[in-house]
């Protein structure tokens, strides 16, 4: 998401009187009107608000970086690029850090981008849908307990200091312990819930150190488990930087398994481009980022950032590089290669000894037009090879094209920008809540099954009026090349009495190749939940046959102005056993600001099958 803090006075106003009264069809005037009022109320520096893209660039563009390791992110360059990081030293034990007073300021909507347009042509059918539930017997809830939350309205025993919407929620589940990260903190819990160390702000890791990530706490979070060393990462962006300084990438790797002890302290410079949204997976050669890319003082996207950081010198506490690829140089005609993921890893069998990591995104031909004769639905797959012996040597799938182009069934993408558009509605608030379905939702999975490799992948589509989860498995044979191997949409139908929207999915799969995916749900008669199913290993391809089951129902709406939600979920797998999911999700609880007080939930769960 784009940080900055509020929405520009004219836009929000533009959109707080027309609230309830545009319809899809008056969508594009909104847009236009924000990029207007936000284009001519861009400032820069610390604490400035940042241009907003609303709608997607359709060519690249790029600016001069500053000087040293800003100029290996310049735009102007495909790539590889070498940018060396810098070392900071290692942090204090968590355990030992104080535990600052979280003050109440006034809450603020983050903005976000629209990266691809929300068209399909004309009479589009999604092929695929799933019309019924499933009754298999996936668990209930195994553990279930809150995790940070906003401190508005009830109770809340794990503030985030950030006063934002929306959360960012994400984690991951460890060999003995589960991390949170939100904007813009991180808390540790042990795996029956208990608090190991209370709600932290990210940028406390840095406290003795100097530069940047020092002084920005700015969010956009990402844990990271790292099975094969028993490491966390802990990692969030520089987004506000002063003029004289630059955008940038914060990481934090234990020195040890247990995240309540010290990090070694990481800052990457990227020089005067933003990379926004940036998700990053573990691999054996080194830590995949991928970004949106913005340069400084253009409100549209220019195109997609992939990032390999060195791993084995971050583990060991050295300093490392980053190797860098600007797919604004390779941009096809009439569109961008924007929205992608970078392959994680799950379990604990490594990929084929120096198998490229994959990244992902989703298109259609309104975001890339296609050229081939094809309907444009496609998943397009570029294959990372990092050579840290020789970073020349590094490539990124085919001269920066993809190295395959697969074809998926059809879909209608949904927009929905600050509560207008193909938004999902919600018990008792006004305000439709944002869908992000212009990219693929965390993470990209990856699991090695010895024959094969198999990768998952979701984003949010329009099943009728409603939205739902489009999945993906792509398998990859030992030796052979990337096909889809199955793909559905989930989105039962309710009947008009009761409809539910599925957004906002994340998918990943045991050691058996059961396959769950962890979603929130929301409509009319509903506030928003927290819910998950799957599907079993050998069930019929394309459906997820086990019963839909509810982790936490909300007990409020979300009524701020703008509509946020997400910007993203997590569902991980335990590394101690390959069987249990992890996920976790936000929900609204009940506010005295009227403002919609989110939550976060965490919870697992497992398929019975798996032992």
């Amino acid at each position: 998401m784009r940080m900055s803090r509020k929405l520009v006075p004219q836009a929000l106003a533009l959109l707080k009187s027309r609230r309830r009264v545009f319809v899809v069809a008056s969508l594009p005037i909104v847009l236009a009107a924000l990029v207007v009022a936000i284009a001519g109320s861009g400032t820069t520096g610390n604490g400035a608000t940042r241009l907003t893209g609303i709608a997607r660039a359709s060519s690249s563009g790029g600016t001069t970086g500053l000087a040293g390791a800003a100029t290996a992110a310049s735009t102007a360059t495909a790539g590889p690029q070498v940018i060396q990081g810098d070392f900071q030293g290692t942090s204090p034990e968590v355990s030992s850090l104080p535990v600052l007073p979280v003050l109440q300021g006034p809450i603020h909507s983050r903005e976000i981008e629209s990266l691809k347009p929300a068209s399909s042509p004309p009479g589009t059918k999604d092929p695929v849908v799933q019309g019924k539930k499933g009754t298999g017997p996936i668990s209930g809830p195994i553990q279930n307990f809150d995790g940070i939350c906003l401190p508005f309205g009830e109770p809340c025993s794990l503030p985030s200091s950030c006063s934002c919407l929306p959360p960012d929620t994400n984690g991951e589940v460890g060999a003995t312990q589960y991390v949170q990260m939100v904007n813009t903190d991180f808390a540790v819990f042990s795996k029956n819930g208990a608090v190991l160390r209370t709600a932290t702000p990210i940028n406390q890791l840095w406290a003795n150190a100097g530069g940047e990530c020092k002084t920005y706490n700015n969010g956009d979070p990402v844990v990271l488990y790292d099975q094969l060393a028993n490491r966390w990462l802990l990692t969030q962006f520089i987004a506000t930087p002063a003029d004289n300084e630059e955008y940038g990438q914060c990481i934090a790797v234990s020195t040890t398994g247990d995240a309540t002890g010290s990090y070694y302290l990481y800052e990457f410079h990227f020089g005067r481009t933003f990379h926004d949204y940036e998700k990053l997976g573990v691999w054996p050669d080194a830590y995949y980022m991928s970004t949106n890319e913005f340069p400084d003082g253009q409100p549209t996207s220019a195109g997609a950032g992939a990032f390999a950081f060195e791993r084995a010198k971050m583990l060991a506490g050295q300093p490392a590089r980053v190797v860098f690829f600007d797919e604004s140089a390779n941009n096809p005609a009439g569109g961008q290669y924007i929205g992608q993921l970078p392959g994680d890893l799950d379990g604990s069998t490594a990929p084929p000894s120096g198998s490229p990591n994959l990244f992902a995104e989703v298109d259609d031909a309104a975001s890339i037009p296609p050229t081939d004769g094809s309907d444009g639905f496609a998943m397009r797959l570029w294959k990372f090879h990092v050579d840290w012996a020789n970073p020349a040597n590094s490539t990124f799938g085919n001269n920066g094209g993809p190295s395959y182009t697969l074809p998926v069934a059809a879909f209608v993408r949904p927009q929905c920008v600050y509560g207008y558009g193909d938004c999902v509605p919600q018990k008792g608030g006004p305000q439709g809540l944002d869908v992000l379905g212009d990219r693929p939702m965390f993470r990209l999975s990856y699991r090695n099954f010895g024959s094969y490799g198999s990768l998952l992948l979701n984003h949010t589509v329009k099943a009728d009026a409603r939205t739902g989860i489009r999945w993906y498995e792509v398998r990859i044979p030992k030796g052979g090349a990337a096909s889809i191997y199955q793909q559905g949409t989930y989105a039962p139908d309710e009947g008009l009495t009761n409809p539910l929207w599925r957004w906002m999915g994340s998918v990943a799969q045991d050691k058996k190749g059961d396959i769950a995916a962890g979603f929130s749900a929301s409509g009319p008669n509903n506030y928003p939940s927290v819910r998950y199913t799957g599907r079993a290993a050998g069930d019929p391809l394309g459906q997820m046959t086990q019963a839909e089951q509810v982790g936490y129902t909300g007990t409020g709406p979300q009524t701020e102005a703008e509509g946020r939600w997400g910007d993203y979920s997590d569902l991980t797998v335990d590394p101690s056993d390959n069987c249990t999911f992890w996920y976790t999700q936000e929900y609204l609880g009940q506010d005295t600001l009227v403002i919609g007080t989110w939550r976060t939930r965490v919870v697992s769960f497992k398929f019975p099958g798996c032992k």
